[in-house]
């Protein structure tokens, strides 16, 4: 086996100079940012000759391959040592790596592999000057400088090119300068010699060896096998695109083209429609006019026959009018003779003068009746004196009382004793209290008047509020105040709109203390003295109010000391909380008894005050409270409550002086000395009664007495005038009825054009129906009209013409209306169709449809049909047979042989694995095809077993017994999908997805990667990708399945930070596995993972790093020590032994 040996850097990063010895498997241990994964990436870029397609420097396995942190590291850093941004060792370098190998078997000469590089910092990119392999020694850095004096330096490539080719021969020695693949071609001639060196093996070779140094945890198997294990080597379809998409191209003009066929087959569809329409409505419009004519003409028919029955039915009826208008005049004559005779009848027997004498008496005793009932009404008013108690008139009371009790059944007809007699007291006594009565009302009155002011006053200063005048929580003298100044040009201030409570806990104690000092008002300085001259001149105007003295407030400009009174007031004016110092500064705060009882002035929260001497309960209600807007809201709030409480009382007090005045009225009527009493009311229609009587006894004895049937006959006229006026209104009826029914056919006759059969209306329908013939057959419409007109015999002639008309008329607009929309729906549809396939240059959208779109649409259709889609359907065919050919020749031959590389390679792994269990689980790889490429992978299978069933690509024409007629239409509609990326078919990895399975040795049972990805531990999702990456590794050096008598090459195995989530037990089992892989490896991790992985190193290299210089030191490991490391590891002792060992310590 060709063994890593030897490490050599001159102007690597950190190392000036290094020469690394090692033997077996390597382990880099050091702190971060020791240089630890300088080494390992001097060797990737050693193995990979620099080439910048394989290249992921600083990367740490598990992170995706992304560098640490925000590193972008390149081999032009590490040649100048970059340290930072614009931080570096070096400004320019010349810089030596190499890598030596030596045969386990001695059986090989040594290899040495390396690069000379040139750097500056002015360049971005390294100068490459040799990518060297060195056949027969391992060469170190002594290879590659040259002393001056005491110093080193690198030597220049010329120079150290001729000590090489001195010391292993000119044909030992090959520089591959320029290309990195032939570098590594041949390097993996000498140290792989039974594997293949193709260019193919060499990118695979590079590309193993940087996945397993940036191997990401994170993926999934798929990606896994695509990027780790599966060659990157897309096919080349270029001209098959282009074939496909030339038939893609024909196939969508042909699509095209015949979606603008259909469209033009629609428009015809629509065009007939139009043409529908327009015969639907000529033709009811022919029919229309044609019933408007009949109807018009039936309807004057029947006019004139009304208009000769109304006539004779009028002059009927006139005759009989004449002849009852003459019996009633003889009538009429009659009884005024049997009047007259009547007349000098009664005045010979003076019933008349009776007659009057009873109608006199009658009268008189309704007066007196009324009269009676008019007091008894006035009485029953004194009602309310019985409820006025105790103001001057309480033995009136009884008086009263009694009074009313006696009226309480009194009848003009019979009035007692008793009632004469309380009326009689009631008089006398009302006499002398009336004066005492009037004052009691008048009392009652002026308390109504007062409540009605106190309303109005309370409502007046709601008003004035609501319109920006008087504020309704300041008192009426303040406000008279305020407005007096103003109108001095002064700007008044009131204390309550000045201050605010800042607790509100102490808003009663604040309000009652203060008390009247919530409307002191202030002024400007400079207008005090004008001030005090008005509030002097109005004292008797502003007695509820105050003026305060503010050139006496200067020394309470002072912040209120905490505690005291001042202090719960917030204020922006400093005149209005230092007069607040100046009269209540020394009131303290107390919230105790005990601190209420200290010396000096206190105020609690509930208005108990100490004034020093005299303790009292302050208190206010708290609807009028002011001290801010809060309380200022509530005073308006308060004054339209008091406003309405008022109003109630009014109410109720002017009802009680409405009530006290009208008895004191009625009491005042009863004892005026005109006035009769009821037993005066109650005699005169006694009185009258008897006369009344006497007339009426009078007149019904000359009754008695009879007239000479005077009065009878009168009757029996009278009854026969009746029954002739009766008649005439009959007969009168009759005549207006049908001189009514005359005129009405005449006026219709005569009517204008717009009434239904009147002549003109007959006329002018006439002359519409004679405008409307040329415009529909009359041969088509009478069968129509007739057949119509048959359907409604039930009717009369002109209901069914007119009815004929209406749907005729209803008919022609719904075709009108319809007509209209197909032409919108053209205009709609051409514009469409203009925007899908281009505009014509010889109809546009407000073309007319049938005599100019129509002809256009089917030249359209006969050139379509006859011309351009049969020319282009061959073109689509010739298009399909170079598709076909070129996609079995060329496209699916390359993926066959590629995906049958792949069966290879997944197959040459999977016997690996299989050879190496790992935790008694063998390991396999699975591959499942991605449904999207379903048909692709079916056609190479038929293509294996029926060549000749591809030759129906494209055809179009496939039977339906076919055999593959589904998989041709599905891999026809895949390559002809215009929104398909055709470049995922060029790489062949993306037809699989792919799947680890681990199986039990022992159970055979098996689990899926991604299931333990989803559910397992760190380990047992650390551990699948791990055992893949080394079995990789194992296929591509071939080191798994060595065979006797051939020669063993090269298999290095490189990890940074290596099994991040595994335990110890787990770490030293992958490395017994990569052992077994026959896999030199080399592990870069901290020092906390030494006692892990020493056990298994047989070499140790130590990186420290003393400011800007790192070093290495090798400490090689005999099989001694690692037995004796194995023998103090506490995860390989048994129960009994670690119970031993504790027990001993």
């Amino acid at each position: 086996m060709m063994e890593l040996r030897h490490l050599t850097m001159v102007n690597w990063h950190l190392f000036d100079v290094a020469d690394i010895e090692v033997t077996g498997h390597v382990g880099v241990l050091g702190e971060n940012r020791s240089g630890k994964s300088t080494i390992l990436d001097m060797a990737q870029v050693v193995l990979t000759g620099g080439s910048r397609r394989f290249l992921r420097l600083n990367a740490v396995a598990g992170d995706g391959g992304r560098s640490r942190g925000s590193s972008k590291r390149s081999v032009v850093d590490y040649c100048l040592g970059t340290l930072g941004e614009d931080q570096r060792r070096r400004d320019e370098a010349r810089t030596y790596i190499a890598l030596g190998f030596e045969d386990t078997d001695g059986a090989r000469p040594s290899v040495t592999i390396g690069m000379a590089l040139e750097a500056r910092k002015s360049d971005s990119r390294e100068t490459v000057l040799a990518l060297f392999i060195a056949v027969g020694a391992v060469l170190t850095s002594k290879d590659f400088i040259e002393q001056r004096g005491k110093a080193l330096f690198p030597a220049q490539w010329e120079d150290a090119r001729a000590r090489i080719i001195s010391t292993v021969g000119e044909g030992n020695f090959v520089n591959h300068r320029d290309r990195a693949s032939d570098y590594v071609r041949e390097y993996m001639r000498h140290l792989l010699p039974h594997s293949p060196y193709g260019e193919q093996n060499a990118n695979a070779l590079q590309k193993s060896i940087v996945n397993a140094m940036t191997l990401d945890h994170n993926q999934t198997a798929t990606q896994f096998v695509r990027n780790y294990i599966l060659e990157d080597s897309p096919i080349g379809i270029k001209e098959l695109r282009e074939s496909i998409q030339t038939y893609r191209n024909i196939s969508d003009t042909i699509r095209k083209m015949r979606l603008k066929l259909e469209a033009l087959k629609e428009l015809r569809t629509i065009l007939t429609a139009l043409e529908d329409a327009l015969e639907t409505k000529f033709r009811e419009q022919w029919i229309g006019k044609r019933a408007e004519w009949l109807a018009a003409r039936a309807i004057n028919r029947d006019f004139r026959m009304r208009l000769r029955l109304a006539s004779a039915q009028r002059d009927a009826a006139a005759g009989e009018l004449k002849f009852l208008n003459e019996d009633i005049r003889a009538i009429d004559d009659e009884l005024q003779r049997l009047t007259e005779a009547i007349a000098e009848h009664d005045a010979k027997t003076g019933r008349k003068s009776l007659q009057q004498a009873a109608a006199v008496a009658e009268q008189s005793a309704q007066r007196a009746a009324a009269e009676f009932k008019a007091r008894i009404d006035t009485i029953r008013r004194l009602q309310p004196l019985c409820a006025m108690g105790g103001r001057g008139f309480d033995d009136f009371i009884p008086v009263v009382d009694r009074l009313l009790a006696a009226v309480g059944t009194a009848s003009v007809a019979a009035v007692s004793d008793e009632l004469v007699a309380a009326e009689d007291a009631l008089t006398i006594l009302g006499r002398q209290r009336l004066a005492k009565i009037d004052e009691a009302r008048q009392e009652i009155i002026a308390k109504a008047s007062q409540l009605r002011t106190q309303r109005d006053d309370l409502l007046e200063r709601v008003r004035q509020h609501a319109s920006g005048g008087a504020r309704a929580h300041i008192e009426p003298d303040t406000e008279r105040l305020c407005l007096r100044l103003r109108q001095k040009g002064m700007a008044p201030r009131v204390l309550c709109e000045l201050i605010e409570v800042a607790d509100p806990q102490w808003t009663g104690a604040a309000e009652a203390l203060l008390g009247r000092d919530r409307d002191a008002v202030f002024v400007d300085r400079p207008h005090i003295g004008d001030a005090t001259a008005i509030f002097k001149e109005g004292r008797r105007e502003f007695r509820r109010t105050s003026l305060v003295s503010l050139n006496k407030l200067e020394q309470f400009r002072a912040k209120p000391e905490r505690g005291t009174f001042p202090s719960i007031f917030r204020t922006e004016d400093p005149d209005a909380l230092s007069f607040i110092m100046r009269r209540y500064g020394s009131v303290r705060l107390a919230d105790t008894l005990d601190q209420f009882n200290r010396p000096g002035r206190a105020i609690m929260k509930d208005g108990l005050y100490d004034d020093g001497l005299v303790r009292t309960h302050r208190s206010i209600e708290p609807s009028e409270h002011k001290i801010g807007k809060a309380a200022q809201a509530n005073a308006l709030r308060a004054l339209h409550e008091q406003a309405d409480e008022l109003e109630v009382s009014l109410r109720q007090a002017a009802k009680e002086a409405e009530i006290a005045d009208g008895a004191f009225m009625a009491l005042k009527a009863l004892c005026a000395v005109s006035a009769a009493n009821l037993k005066t009311c109650a005699a005169a229609f006694v009185a009258v009664q008897a006369e009344m009587a006497d007339a009426q006894a009078r007149l019904a004895a000359l009754d008695h007495a009879g007239d000479g049937g005077l009065r009878q006959k009168k009757r029996a006229q009278r009854q026969l005038k009746d029954q002739r006026i009766a008649e005439r209104e009959t007969q009168q009826a009759a005549f207006n009825k049908h001189d009514g029914d005359a005129r009405a056919a005449k006026s219709r006759l005569g009517d204008g054009e717009n009434v239904p059969g009147s002549e003109l209306n007959l006329k002018i329908a006439w002359s519409l129906f004679v405008k409307n013939l040329p415009l529909y057959s009359a041969s088509k419409g009478r069968p129509v009209y007739r057949a119509r007109l048959d359907a409604r015999a039930h009717k009369n002639e002109a209901d069914r013409h007119r009815s004929l008309a209406e749907k005729a008329v209803k008919d022609a607009d719904a075709a009108n209306d319809e007509r209209g929309r197909i032409e919108r729906q053209v205009r709609e549809f051409l514009d469409g169709y203009f925007a899908d396939f281009g505009v014509s240059s010889q109809i546009g959208i407000e073309s007319e449809p049938l005599q100019e779109v129509k002809p256009w649409m089917a030249q359209l259709i006969e050139e379509i049909e006859s011309n351009e889609l049969r020319q282009y359907e061959r073109q689509a065919r010739d298009a399909a047979e170079k598709a076909s050919m070129l996609l079995r020749g060329e496209f699916i031959n390359a993926l066959s042989a590629r995906i049958g590389k792949m069966e290879r390679e997944l197959q040459s792994l999977n016997r690996s694995l299989y050879a190496h269990p790992f935790h008694n689980e063998r390991y396999s790889f699975h591959r499942t095809q991605v449904v999207e490429f379903q048909p692709i992978l079916k056609i190479i299978e038929i293509g294996k077993t029926s060549p000749e069933a591809l030759d129906m690509l494209f055809r179009g024409d496939v039977s339906d017994d076919f055999p593959h007629k589904d998989t041709i239409l599905a891999l026809e509609a895949l390559l002809e999908d215009p929104d398909k990326d055709f470049t995922q078919f060029e790489d062949y990895r993306n037809f699989y997805t792919f799947e680890i399975h681990m199986e039990d040795v022992g159970t055979g049972r098996s689990t899926r990667w991604e299931q333990r990805r989803g559910t397992g531990s760190g380990a047992e999702q650390q551990v699948p990708i791990y055992v893949a990456i080394g079995a990789s590794l194992a296929a591509v050096y071939g080191s798994a399945e060595r065979r006797a008598g051939k020669p063993a090459g090269f298999a290095l195995a490189m990890f940074d930070e290596v099994f991040s989530k595994m335990d110890g037990k787990n770490q030293r089992q992958m490395m017994s596995f990569y052992k077994n892989l026959g896999l030199q490896f080399v592990i870069a991790a901290p020092f906390e993972k030494r006692v892990a992985v020493l056990e298994h190193m047989d070499t140790i290299v130590e990186v420290d790093r003393i400011g800007e210089q790192s070093r290495a030191t090798v400490v090689s490991l005999k099989e001694k020590a690692k037995r004796e490391l194995r023998a103090i590891d506490p995860d390989l002792m048994s129960a009994d032994d670690l119970a031993v060992r504790l027990a001993a310590e």
